[in-house]
């Protein structure tokens, strides 16, 4: 498994531990909204003649409507913030893994990416202690055996992403920082992971 499929596996795995979280919580709102708003109507109803007991039903119905549509809202806000803290947690996990499993992934990447092997390599401010020129020596070994040049480089500047790097060399710039590769899998994983979260929901 390569370093894309490692993360979007992680994605799909946090999605559903978030799930039944997300899922509890929101129902939990919409039936105190509910049940508020139920309540407040009786009562009303109570205090009202028989006279006007239409009008406190048609009251009634309209704060029952206000309920749902408060609730709805609520859920909307929800699974936005829920969307969110998913794909924004995933560089978070990623970023807080062992060292050694860290230093594991961005060699497989790297030995994985279109290079040719004497490319600049950037990494994160946020990775000085772990990803060095040292480590770019061990890839470099690893891509002679492949038969290219095994001549990266560490860069003079550390970038400011949260994990993850950038290659620079032959005129073109190859952004895996981990920030850029999640945004580029959101399109393609968002619906699939909207339905692992809020899929009783909808």
């Amino acid at each position: 498994m390569n370093g894309f499929d490692k993360i979007k596996q992680r994605i799909l795995e946090d999605a559903q531990r978030e799930a039944d979280r997300i899922i509890q919580s929101a129902e939990e709102k919409a039936k105190e909204i509910r049940e508020a708003k139920a309540n407040e109507a009786d009562r009303l109803k109570k205090r009202l003649t028989e006279q006007n007991m239409e009008a406190a039903r048609e009251h009634k119905r309209r704060m029952l409507v206000s309920a749902q549509l408060e609730m709805k809202k609520k859920v909307l806000a929800a699974k936005r913030d829920m969307m969110e803290a998913v794909f924004k947690g995933v560089v978070e996990r990623i970023s807080g893994m062992e060292d050694n499993q860290y230093r594991e992934l961005i060699a497989s990447m790297l030995l994985n990416a279109p290079l040719q092997g004497d490319e600049e390599v950037v990494f994160s401010v946020y990775d000085e202690y772990r990803l060095d020129q040292g480590f770019l020596d061990y890839v470099n070994e690893q891509l002679k055996r492949q038969g290219r040049k095994g001549q990266l480089h560490l860069a003079p500047d550390r970038g400011q992403f949260k994990a993850g790097f950038i290659v620079r060399g032959h005129e073109v710039e190859i952004n895996s920082s981990f920030e850029a590769i999640v945004r580029a899998l959101r399109a393609e994983l968002e619906s699939q992971v909207a339905e692992m979260l809020f899929g009783e929901l909808s």
